[in-house]
């Protein structure tokens, strides 16, 4: 447990964020709003520093999506963040959704995926 927690905190800087992203469409304009956010998705997969971008719409409750968000460390994300392209779709996106929510968490680099078990 200590040793996790000086690996971790020696590392904070190139620590993995971690964001669940929730939005709530207009009544109506569920369609139009998946398609901007299918339109994030891409993007944002482009990013080198994105290493996960899923986007998901509840079955139940046709108006509710989230977006599972990974990127690299905050830095590249916050630059990202404030690129034109995102900007403008952020603004799509605002115009078509009640209510945005999102979760944070920051992780250190996944040694599973580095293959180290």
């Amino acid at each position: 447990m200590i040793l996790l927690f000086i690996y971790t905190y020696a590392k904070r800087e190139n620590m993995a964020i971690v964001n669940q992203i929730n939005i709530e469409a207009v009544e109506g304009k569920e369609k139009d709003l998946k398609q901007v956010l299918n339109s994030l998705v891409a993007l944002s997969l482009e990013q080198k520093a994105c290493q996960k971008y899923e986007l998901y719409q509840l079955e139940d409750k046709r108006k509710t999506f989230f977006i599972i968000e990974i990127w690299k460390n905050e830095k590249k994300k916050t630059a990202y963040y404030e690129s034109k392209q995102y900007l403008e779709i952020s603004e799509n996106i605002s115009k078509l959704s009640l209510k945005l929510s999102s979760n944070s968490l920051k992780l250190p680099q996944c040694l599973t995926k580095l293959g180290l078990k």
